[in-house]
């Protein structure tokens, strides 16, 4: 387990998880803490003790000189410095590294493309109604170094690929919802993401709760060493009953495998009038289907966290088949495959207007903007594709649902939706 008092200690990365780690590092008597970020921007420095703070494309070579550095998801994996401190020094950690080294053992780890962090947040409200004490935190908000579990507390990490994939130490339950496409930007290939994925449980977790489909890919790129498995039956997907987000087919699926996990906290399983009683008190995330406005019979849906092409048509696949819908696409080109939007949308199974907006829009739903050009509208931007929606005969559901991360244009998705939201406001 690595100490840091009285080492150098360096921070590559200035939001949210940095900055935690820079605070832990004070805390746990670092010598010295150098904290960089490559960004061309200068900024006040944060208030921690023994820390100096270091700005532009330059400053990462500043590592070079400590004893350990935590390096923040946003980092790529290919940059020249990250690569040659992993093959020659010095250590490479991460918030989610330090802490699983420490608190694995009451740690529910949940990384997956697609329903982490539904499932993520659902499974710790699941284990707070039945009377565990949990709490979420990782990717989905508060940095795992932030926080100390009580005894009998677990908590429900979400991880993303980054985070996985420097971890040394794995969670005690693993959970891995489905692996699709994604990242390939970070990760270079599939096997590499698939891989990075499969860290939440090759360091020691006891349990992997996951499906057949996320076990065969996985074996798929050679990896066929396992801890015990729990793999979801699909005539075990419970829908939970009313109107809860949870309803969802692909939350469904998110809901039974928060389920399975939990039972491994229990010690039996997870009764489904208790996954409908905590399903009807749970409000479900922002930016995952978030209905943000309603306008002259219009429901403005916020999906900015679908950033593949199998998350669109989940989207596509929750909304009603006797609804107008205007489908709001575009994003950070990372060379994806969006066939499978082709085929959903060309498939006439939602009736569907497509809006492809910047960056990467006209790669999706490309073969159906051939074969239905009355369908099919290409904008300049996400104010005139909000504009365009709106003036739609018959238009009842607007739903942005990009297919592809936000950072071409915008700080991150939180900023794409709050973008969204204020040119409905105009209208």
């Amino acid at each position: 387990m690595t100490e840091l008092a009285g080492r150098t200690v360096g921070i590559w990365g200035l939001g949210k998880e940095g900055l935690s780690m820079a605070r832990t590092a004070a805390a746990h008597g670092a010598e010295r803490i150098v904290a960089v970020d490559d960004r061309a921007i200068d900024g006040t420095a944060p208030d921690i003790d023994r820390l100096t703070v270091h700005y532009g494309p330059e400053a990462p070579n500043l590592l070079r000189d400590t004893d350990i550095v935590f390096v923040s998801p946003g980092v790529p994996w290919q940059h020249p410095v990250f690569d040659d401190m992993r093959r020659n020094g010095p250590q490479v950690s991460s918030a989610a590294d330090w802490f699983m080294a420490r608190h694995g053992a009451q740690t529910i780890g949940v990384t997956g493309t697609k329903g982490k962090s539904t499932t993520a947040s659902f499974l710790a409200h699941l284990l707070a109604s039945l009377g565990v004490p949990a709490v979420a935190a990782g990717n989905i908000g508060t940095p795992l170094s932030d926080l100390t579990p009580a005894a009998g507390q677990w908590v429900v990490a979400e991880l993303s690929s980054q985070q996985c994939a420097l971890l040394r130490t794995s969670p005690a339950v693993a959970v891995i919802t489905n692996l699709y496409q994604d990242h390939l930007d970070w990760h270079g290939d599939v096997a590499s993401y698939y891989a990075a994925k499969a860290t939440v449980f090759t360091h020691g977790a006891r349990v992997l709760v996951t499906t057949a489909g996320v076990t065969a890919a996985l074996r798929g790129i050679g990896i066929d060493s396992f801890p015990a498995v729990r793999e979801l039956p699909p005539a075990a997907i419970h829908r939970p009953a009313g109107d809860s987000v949870l309803s969802y087919p692909h939350n469904a699926v998110n809901a039974a495998l928060a389920a399975l996990a939990a039972a491994e906290v229990l010690g039996r399983a997870v009764a489904d009038t208790e996954i409908d009683s905590a399903a009807a008190t749970f409000t479900g995330l922002p930016h995952r289907l978030q209905t943000v406005r309603r306008t002259a019979g219009i429901r403005w849906i916020d999906d900015t966290l679908a950033t593949t092409g199998e998350s669109v048509v989940a989207a596509l696949s929750s909304m009603s088949a006797d609804e107008e819908i205007a489908l709001i696409v575009g994003g950070m080109d990372r060379s994806l495959d969006y066939r499978q939007v082709d085929e959903f949308l060309c498939a006439g199974t939602r009736r569907v207007t497509l809006i492809q907006g910047p960056t990467n829009g006209a790669s999706i739903g490309a073969e159906f903007a051939r074969t239905h050009p009355d369908r099919t509208r290409r904008v300049r931007d996400l104010d005139e594709a909000v504009r365009v929606a709106a003036g739609l005969p018959g238009v009842e559901v607007v739903l942005l649902s990009p297919g592809a991360a936000s950072y071409d244009l915008y700080r991150n998705y939180e900023a794409k939706g709050a973008a969204f939201c204020a040119v409905i406001d105009t209208l």
